[in-house]
């Protein structure tokens, strides 16, 4: 349809002249010719820019998961006495140690959705290498478990793989692969196992999926090329309209006038009067040159706009996707507890968040819930968040003692925490034959506890928060919870959410409302406090994320 108007208003524009019809040779006029190179370059600058695009998505989420498997990797090793690796591949004989390695690596791949954990031993040719440990995700339905002391061929590897493990073997050095296909691909990372003395005896290696990059891939391609589309069409549709009437009809005035006064000297028909400025040639010229100056910054400023939009979106949606994968969200938790009435929530006040929760069985008779709150906003608190919930699970996994939890969870994170980050956290432990809580709290606001229909905070004095100081005690408390007790869980969102006027919302409005809802399931109590959140700040911004959690005592088992 745009060549149709142009080629009609082309006619048009000759049909008004006598001259003869050689002077505008159709598809070789500047009509035709300048809306043709005008959509050429809209397309090739939205392909280019579409390229660059998904290059920098690319590497941006490819760096994220080269540090989340590094992290990973570490975790793993710190599960196995690494003193004990060529022990184990000697005797080909595994002890309870191995057992409890192999267990632990196995929790690791199933929680951090990792698809396998092996560690293995090269021979001296790279020709072979003799499994010590190997995890396979339940996930992964032809997935194949290589026992301890088998020997797998290396045979079928390529160069490249080959010349990577001597690198990880002998020089010590990190190998990250990612492969793609169909389903999205993986990300393989392998690292040196030392011992005790820094010697290397073996590789650990890391396979993590990448099956949600399928879908981040597939959006950001379908979001460049409509917004690429819209672009080009908006752009040919408002550079056509201009050209027609900024450009070619005062250019097709001139022309005609020109050789109107070269046939005809010194007559001049009044047309040149509608081209309006004091030289109709330098108008012409000094508009030419200004809308040019004019869309050149403006393509390259929406451009930038659009790539860095488009950039940091997809970084977000990876991140934001990930972090909602990892909280809970089957409620209620369990089928076979029924003892236990239990809802969370958690809304970020960005894209992603620094707050999380977390609820899981110990063993048959101990149920664990947790909630934190790191300080900071965005990326890197919610990065901080994934290697502080993994941490405190795992751990609370092998130990009842929520005091031994935090302060060995305290160590590992001030371990190279440069960036200075640090979480609040309350860990408690419920024993569901007794009905008694243990728990800790480190910096973290008072819960709210409601016994015998009467609600009050749960008043404890707190200790320092988790990765602000090395060597911190964290002090248990305890409290027997009966049939059709509660506990309210939340974080400094909720009291810290502030009205159109910077007033709080404040422990006090938030005891008076969940005073109100005696009788109420744990789903409508999180509703309904987040309702008088809602009511209280209205259109007011959120500065901080709001998580809660409400556990109550159904009955005794």
């Amino acid at each position: 349809m745009a060549f149709q108007t142009i080629l009609a208003y082309t006619v048009s524009s000759m049909e008004t002249t006598q001259h003869p019809k050689k002077n505008f040779p159709g598809l070789a006029s500047l009509s035709v010719k300048l809306p043709v190179c005008l959509a050429l370059f809209c397309i090739i600058l939205s392909i280019a820019n579409g390229i660059i695009g998904y290059r920098v998505f690319q590497k941006l989420y490819e760096r994220q998961y080269r540090t989340v498997t590094e992290q990973f990797a570490r975790t793993a090793l710190s599960y196995i006495d690494t003193n004990r690796i060529t022990e184990y591949a000697r005797t080909g004989m595994s002890d309870d140690a191995w057992r409890q390695s192999d267990n632990m690596l196995e929790i690791l791949t199933e929680t951090a959705d990792i698809a396998y954990i092996y560690v293995t031993i090269p021979d001296e040719t790279y020709t072979s290498r003799v499994y010590i440990y190997d995890t396979v995700n339940s996930q992964i339905k032809k997935g194949h478990k290589y026992a301890l002391g088998q020997v797998n061929s290396l045979q079928s590897y390529d160069a490249d793989y080959i010349q990577n493990l001597k690198n990880v073997m002998e020089k010590g050095e990190n190998y990250i692969r990612f492969t793609y296909n169909n389903t999205g691909g993986h990300v393989t990372t392998s690292v040196p196992v030392r011992t005790a003395g820094g010697e290397i005896v073996a590789i650990m290696s890391i396979v993590k999926p990448l099956s949600e990059v399928r879908s981040f891939k597939a959006t950001y391609r379908n979001t460049v090329a409509l917004s690429s589309t819209l672009i080009t069409l908006f752009f040919v549709a408002i550079f056509v309209l201009m050209l027609l009437f900024r450009v070619v009809r005062p250019i097709t005035v001139v022309t005609k006038e020109t050789s109107h006064f070269a046939q005809h000297p010194g007559h001049v028909s009044k047309a040149l009067a509608k081209i309006r400025g004091k030289n109709e040639l330098a108008v012409l010229a000094r508009s030419v040159e200004k809308m040019s100056a004019d869309t050149k910054r403006y393509i390259e400023d929406l451009t930038h706009i659009t790539a860095e939009k488009e950039r940091i979106g997809a970084e977000l949606n990876v991140a934001t996707q990930i972090q909602a994968d990892m909280l809970p969200r089957v409620f209620p938790p369990y089928e076979n507890h029924p003892e236990i009435e239990l809802f969370a929530s958690m809304q970020p006040a960005k894209e992603v968040g620094g707050d999380f929760y977390d609820f899981f069985l110990a063993d048959d008779d101990h149920f664990a819930v947790v909630v934190g709150d790191v300080s900071g906003k965005g990326v890197p608190a919610s990065l901080f968040m994934v290697i502080a919930k993994t941490l405190i699970h795992n751990a609370a996994m092998h130990s009842l003692r929520p005091g031994d939890i935090l302060q060995n969870i305290n160590s590992q994170l001030c371990e190279g925490n440069d960036a200075g980050l640090f979480v609040t956290c309350w860990l408690g432990i419920l024993t569901l034959s007794t009905g008694e809580l243990v728990f800790c709290n480190a910096g973290h606001n008072q819960p709210i506890v409601c016994q015998n229909g009467s609600f009050r905070f749960l008043d404890t004095q707190p200790n320092l928060m988790l990765a602000a100081m090395e060597g911190m005690p964290y002090t248990e408390h305890r409290l027997t919870l009966a049939q059709g007790d509660r506990i309210f869980i939340y974080t400094d969102g909720v009291t810290e959410a502030t009205d159109a006027g910077n007033q709080l919302y404040g422990e006090e409005r938030l005891l008076d409302a969940i005073s109100k809802t005696a009788g109420m399931t744990s789903r409508e109590v999180l509703a309904e406090i987040r309702k008088d959140i809602d009511s209280f700040v209205q259109a007011a911004p959120q500065f901080d994320d709001i998580t809660m959690l409400e556990m109550c005592i159904k009955k005794r088992p």
